[in-house]
């Protein structure tokens, strides 16, 4: 049985904080879809049926991402109190933060929701375990039922670690396709138990028990996290194929293409993405660091340690925007091709700002000033193939492979 010993923090992979940029965009991409700016009907049909799909797809990359980085940034023996105290401080503040000013958007263009949801889907993050579309769905941001499901995967991680630094050598690629696989085989299933349904009041397509089994429920998601944790493995032990990002990316594309011409909407919720978002991160996590692109760059950098600001901030922000355009153009919130394309231009520029400032002001001070353990050690070597480890701690360095000392996950 051959045994591994890597260190578990690595060296840096800054391309995977850059990645994170691109599914942030993709998001920002589904949801201006979804409001469809346009005036003709027509471009607005084939707008939103070319980008309904990049959310889901940037959503599975996210998963995939934090799945990776955790196990990238964790070592063996690590505490489980600095952990969750480390997990605690990457979601909350920001989503503590933007709380009021997400409902203060919400009443301001008229829209209602009641106490239950408001406490169950935004505040507490349950929205992700609510089957009921009238009490599941209303939110004041609702992005927000993915931090419900990243908590899921941060309560599981410490068994998921465990099973991925037992895994045999030999074994980790047959588990890899195995849980891409799993992905595909929910949907299949899950798609054939129930093919009807109310429809979604979140998506012009598929049904509510569809989007809520495939893409929002916390459990089916899981997949898309533990394969990112078995990429992080495979990296580590320089196992991975040196795929070079440019051509994951058109694999990436070619399937997302497939999927949203050919395949059943409910397909392109989680289904088909991870294998094409796990060879993504697994491509730029192998890059050749020393010859340095656009991945590495300051500014591709910059974007990326403020996605997660950019995530909350951006869907409050575009219903802001459309709500003013409707009040102050002649032609109102439904615009032509080149103002559609400035609109969501200018919005997208407006959340980076908003996101930059939330990332500097409210993000990086909390990790800073309680993100690190008063206790400081050199990360201890993971041993696999069914061995066991010496305990030891984590060190202070942080956990984001692109820039040490922050989170990225």
């Amino acid at each position: 049985m051959t045994q591994y010993s890597i260190d578990a923090r690595g060296d840096a992979r800054p391309a995977l904080t850059s990645l994170r940029l691109f599914g942030a965009l993709l998001v920002f991409i589904t949801h201006a879809a979804y409001l469809a700016p346009f005036a003709n009907a027509q471009l607005a049909h084939d707008f939103t049926f070319i980008g309904i799909n990049g959310g889901h797809f940037g959503v599975s990359l996210f998963f995939v991402l934090s799945g990776f980085v955790l196990t990238w940034s964790t070592g063996a023996g690590y505490r489980l109190r600095d952990f969750y105290r480390r997990r605690f401080l990457r979601i909350l503040p920001n989503h503590l933060v933007t709380f009021l000013p997400a409902l203060g958007v919400t009443l301001l263009i008229g829209a209602t929701i009641g106490l239950g949801p408001l406490l169950v889907n935004y505040l507490f993050l349950l929205q992700g375990w609510v089957t009921d579309q009238t009490f599941g769905a209303p939110s004041p941001n609702p992005v927000t039922w993915t931090l419900g499901v990243e908590i899921l995967f941060y309560a599981l991680f410490p068994l998921f670690f465990l099973l991925v630094r037992r895994i045999r050598r030999d074994r980790v690629w047959h588990w890899w396709v195995a849980t891409g696989l799993l992905v595909l085989a929910t949907t299949v299933v899950i798609g054939a138990i129930l093919p009807s349904g109310p429809p979604s009041p979140l998506f012009p397509s598929g049904t509510w028990a569809q989007h809520k089994a495939l893409l929002f429920f916390p459990v089916t998601r899981l997949p898309d996290f533990f394969i990112g944790m078995l990429t992080a493995r495979l990296v580590q032990e320089k196992r991975f194929p040196k795929i070079k990002v440019g051509w994951a990316a058109a694999i990436a594309i070619a399937v997302y293409a497939f999927t949203t011409a050919f395949l059943p909407p409910y397909y392109g919720f989680s289904g088909v993405f991870a294998f094409p978002a796990a060879l993504l991160v697994g491509g730029a996590a192998t890059r050749d660091r020393s010859r340095p692109g656009f991945l590495e760059s300051r500014p591709a950098l910059w974007l990326g340690e403020t996605t997660y600001a950019f995530y909350l901030v951006h869907l409050p922000l575009l219903s802001l925007g459309l709500f003013v355009a409707a009040k102050v153009l002649p032609g109102g919130a439904k615009m032509g091709v080149v103002p559609g394309i400035l609109f969501m231009l200018v919005m997208m520029g407006v959340a980076l700002v908003v996101a930059r400032l939330l990332y500097i002001t409210v993000e990086r001070p909390a990790m800073r000033r309680w993100g690190r353990s008063r206790r400081t050690a050199r990360p201890q070597p993971i041993t696999g193939g069914g061995a066991d480890t010496t305990p030891g701690t984590t060190s202070d360095a942080g956990d984001d492979p692109g820039r040490p000392g922050r989170a990225a996950a």
